[in-house]
């Protein structure tokens, strides 16, 4: 039986094939790999895993990477984040503990601890298809820097490849992954406070639309205030640039950058009120987006212990909040009303929860390596 089903696929057409192949999970993929090696040979192909990647950005829905102390990554719907779809821990055991920082289409960067060396690792990741890859700045030993400021993670379309951006005191790295190509460009910041070494810290960087945003003051972090300097990676030139201020941050205001509908958008207000404002910048400018009461908090509070991290389907909010961001909150602007409430942590946590789409792509310069 199994061999005339294996005889019967064979001679489909690999058009038709592909066409049935494109629409299918990942986790149907992985599994399907093993039907017949015209299967296989489809499935693993660099372009159909492009095509799927392409795809999935477009349409598939977006899941909720969690992390645990154990090492444990929990995939969570992003509709119903109440539900934990699968687990899956990071393939090399010495860096299954190693933060998430940020995300883009799918893959995951994550930083390793300077336990294992002297100067930390940047790891890149597919949690969907397990593979990974091991990056290395080859300049922070001459600047004996441990840990950047800040790291980002972009996608550019002119060269349809993936760059890490590392920034330090004095300068900052940009590699281009599918080259596995570093690129050192100064810039200097005297005034910000240097990162714990101890803490791990690293300022994850907001990945829109071919850009990255931070916001500066006496360190680089996701809040801005009266005197806060918002700062961004442009992609197409690999220069750190600098936003406008926005001119209605007022005095005891506070705001935090947030992703909204594929814009960079901020949320917060005056520190003392229980309300607070969301704004989003568009093409023609910045325009408030919407009035949110912050229940029994004030907005300071409110802003300093949560995340934004983006829209349902329905343009409901996904906030990740409480101290030590442990609850998951979905709030519908428009009924003013929490739909959805989830106790993510049991206990303290300050991981930012990526979004990804499925995907089995991945890229692949010289030092990605790949455990099936």
């Amino acid at each position: 039986k199994r061999a005339a089903m294996e005889h019967s696929i064979i001679f489909l057409p690999h058009d038709i094939l592909f066409f049935i192949l494109i629409r299918l999970h990942v986790k149907s993929l992985l599994r399907f790999r093993s039907v017949s090696k015209p299967w296989k040979a489809i499935i693993s192909d660099e372009k159909f895993k492009k095509t799927h990647h392409d795809q999935s950005k477009a349409s598939s829905p977006k899941n909720l990477l969690v992390q645990f102390n154990d090492g444990v990554f929990e995939f969570r719907d992003l509709e119903n984040p109440q539900i934990a779809m699968r687990i899956q821990k990071f393939p090399l055991k010495r860096f299954q503990h190693a933060p998430a920082l940020c995300s883009c289409d799918g893959l995951v960067l994550l930083k390793s601890h300077l336990a294992y060396k002297a100067y930390a690792r940047e790891l890149l990741w597919n949690p969907y298809a397990n593979e990974y890859g091991i990056f290395e700045c080859p300049y922070v030993e001459a600047y004996s820097c441990k840990i950047p400021h800040a790291c980002g993670f972009c996608y550019d379309s002119n060269v349809d490849d993936y760059k890490v951006i590392l920034i330090y005191k004095s300068f900052y790295a940009v590699c281009s992954v599918n080259r596995n190509h570093w690129t050192k460009k100064m810039s200097g910041h005297p005034k910000v406070r240097a990162p714990n070494d101890l803490l791990y810290e690293c300022s994850q960087g907001i990945s829109i639309d071919g850009c990255v945003f931070w916001s500066l003051e006496w360190k680089i972090n996701h809040l801005v205030g009266r005197n806060s300097t918002i700062i961004y990676f442009d992609v197409k030139s690999d220069e750190l640039k600098e936003l406008p201020r926005p001119d209605f941050i007022r005095e005891n205001q506070l705001y935090r950058l947030a992703s909204l509908k594929g814009c960079i958008g901020l949320f917060g207000g005056n520190m003392y009120i229980k309300t607070f404002d969301v704004w989003i910048m568009e093409q023609d400018g910045r325009k408030l987006l919407m009035k949110i009461g912050t229940f029994t908090v004030f907005c300071g509070q409110f802003v300093e212990n949560t995340v934004l991290l983006g829209c349902t389907r329905n343009d409901e909010l996904i906030v990740q909040t409480e101290a030590g961001l442990r609850y998951l909150i979905i709030y519908d602007p428009k009924r003013h009303k929490v739909v959805k409430s989830v106790q993510i942590f049991p206990h303290s946590k300050h991981y930012i929860i990526p979004i990804c789409c499925e995907s089995l792509y991945f890229p692949k310069p010289n030092v990605m390596r790949k455990r099936k």
